[in-house]
Order: C-alpha cells, then structure tokens, then sequence
C-alpha cells in the first residue's frame, strides 16, 4: 500500500507513545493497521467507542493487536465487584407482587431507592439511596432516648 506523507512517519514510528489526531473518516485505523503490520512483535491494545466498532477492527487488525471496548476493559478489571448489583429491569409490578401490596406509593419509592443504589459505587443499601428520607435528619436510638 501507498501511504501518504501524513502516515509514513506514524506507521515508522519507533516512539513509545503515537498520538493520532484527525478527523473522522481520514484514515486513522488504516494508518493504525499499517503501524500494527510494521511493528508484528509490538503488543497492541486498540480501543474502540462500541462493539460494532469492537468487531469491525478485529477482522482488519493483525494478531498483535487486541481490540476492546473501554466498558469491556473495565468491566474484564472491575465487574467482579459490582456483579450483585447486576439484575433485569425492574418493573413496579414485579415489586408490588414481591412485597405483596397494592400501596404503589410505597412500590414506586423502592424502585426509586434499588435504582438509586444500583446506580451508585456503594456496597451496601442506605440512607442516602432512599429518594424521600435522603435530606432529612434523622435521630440515632441512641439520641431519641
């Protein structure tokens, strides 16, 4: 292939770190397989925006390199802490025949305070998920006495 005088110098790199800056559509993943093929023992991690992305570049990278999402990078490091918050969509009728009620005040407050704890870094369900106590003040047992 020809490359044109832009890619040359990036594809004959020998520089520890490359910053690519183009606009879309320029030719940065061709010029990035280019870089790839030229540096065959080099190990490679390209990240992509999706995995249509994802899936797209790995039939067009050589071996040498490992395309990811920047999610599935983070999640292959970190999911294992968050995996028991992991659960389908919640449904207020899912909840209400769980805690057996009709009270849909009450439904819509747990589903506001599970969503508000699944959405957080938090390990543990408290005070600060529950949308309607979260700026009040509240008496320990100890103060109430």
């Amino acid at each position: 292939m020809q490359w044109t005088h832009e890619q040359s110098p990036i594809i004959q790199s020998k520089a520890s770190k490359i910053l690519v800056r183009a606009f879309a559509g320029t030719g940065k993943t061709t010029t990035l397989v280019g870089f790839a093929k030229a540096n065959p023992t080099l190990r490679i991690l390209y990240l992509c925006y999706n995995s249509s992305v994802e899936k797209a570049a790995k039939g067009k990278f050589p071996r040498n390199v490992v395309c990811k999402t920047a999610h599935s990078l983070a999640h292959a490091v970190y999911g294992i802490q968050y995996a028991h918050k992991k659960t389908k969509n919640l449904r207020l009728t899912d909840i209400a025949r769980g805690l057996d009620t009709q009270d849909w005040e009450l439904v819509r407050d747990v589903l506001a305070t599970l969503n508000n704890y699944m959405a957080s870094a938090d390990a543990e369900l408290g005070r600060p998920h529950f949308p309607r106590f979260r700026d009040k003040a509240f008496l320990t047992s100890a103060q109430e006495r």
